[in-house]
């Protein structure tokens, strides 16, 4: 239990091959159980009859995915007077939160990032909550109005089970949401307990409000997570066209939008097969995807996500110790929050 406790940067190099064959595992099994549903001999027809080439343009996506992230962290780290981060360590942190895999599903990783920033122990779990709020609340922006289009258009594919839902609760959760983080932040902040503990998630509310209502100021923010997840969606699509399967635009943002249950930054060890469990009957029930095909899109997606960059997360493994060694020491100085309370409630 301890070693699945908290993020793995500091694991060591046999502790981690222990992880990463347990990821592989995972990995596997649910492919292989999702092919056992779809019947082993369909999988075997689309694997036939592939259309190998579309698997390029989904990896790129996937790249292009990558950048949009980074400028989206980027701007939530600078939001109002935030942390100032280096920039090899800026993309050591973002490669380990774009592939997930490190990070285990948890704050730690962002916090001490934050932390060698110069932000305190405070400002840190505000801000990586924001980091997660904005990531979930522009999907909600994306998966919104199509579901509304869908509706109004009166299309049947996506299903409505999962359009109504998308096109009647975001809009008025975020109203309520801001409301009460409006009203209540100050006041919440003054105490200790849970009361605390709601007082930062209105505060990192407050944030992703502030980057939303402020296009020309958090411009790049804004448009690094649209391009994050429109590249996302894109890098799913390519890969189940490559299996015969060809989703239309609408069809695609709500079912990823759906079974994106958690983010790889935000499921435990990168979502291993949980987001692969979790896509596959999506995209089938409510795309209307054969189950064939989207096994094979979403295991090839996921290889993608997952094992293509995850290189690239152990390869800044260094820098992100040293961050942690610098994040241990730092005590809020180098914001604005040593001058009393931070920016983010303005």
């Amino acid at each position: 239990m301890r070693l699945l406790s908290t993020h793995h940067v500091n694991r060591s190099w046999p502790q981690l091959a222990g992880l990463v064959a347990v990821v592989a595992g995972f990995y596997a099994i649910s492919g292989i159980g999702m092919a056992y549903v779809a019947g082993f001999d369909a999988v075997h027809g689309r694997l036939v009859h592939a259309h190998w080439w579309w698997l390029g343009p989904s990896f790129g996506g996937v790249l292009l995915a990558f950048c949009g992230y980074y400028f989206a962290y980027r701007g939530i780290k600078w939001a109002e007077g935030g942390p100032e981060l280096e920039a090899p360590a800026l993309l050591a942190v973002v490669t380990a939160g774009f592939v997930g895999f490190l990070a285990h599903g948890g704050t730690a990783l962002d916090e001490f990032a934050m932390r060698a920033g110069g932000a305190d122990k405070r400002e840190a779990k505000v801000r990586v909550g924001a980091i997660a709020g904005f990531e979930h609340g522009v999907l909600a922006m994306i998966v919104c109005p199509a579901a509304i289009i869908a509706l109004a258009t009166g299309v049947v594919v996506p299903r409505t089970d999962f359009t109504w839902p998308w096109a009647i609760v975001p809009i008025p959760a975020f109203v309520l949401v801001i409301w009460l983080a409006k009203r209540y932040r100050e006041r919440l902040r003054r105490h200790g307990g849970w009361r605390r503990v709601v007082a930062n998630f209105f505060d990192a509310v407050h944030l992703v409000y502030t980057v939303l209502t402020s296009p020309r100021r958090h411009g790049p923010a804004l448009a690094g997570m649209a391009l994050y997840w429109g590249a996302d969606m894109f890098a799913l699509w390519s890969a189940t066209a490559a299996f015969g399967f060809h989703m239309s635009a609408l069809s695609v943002i709500v079912a990823l939008g759906t079974g994106m249950i958690f983010t790889r930054r935000t499921a435990p060890l990168a979502g291993g097969g949980l987001i692969t469990v979790a896509l596959v009957p999506t995209l089938w029930y409510g795309a209307a995807v054969p189950f064939a095909a989207a096994t094979l899109g979403v295991v090839a997606y996921r290889f993608f996500t997952l094992w293509a960059l995850l290189p690239g997360s152990f390869a800044a493994i260094p820098k992100l110790r040293e961050l942690g060694r610098r994040g241990e020491d730092a005590g809020g100085r180098d914001t604005r929050t040593d001058r009393g309370e931070p920016a983010l409630e303005h």
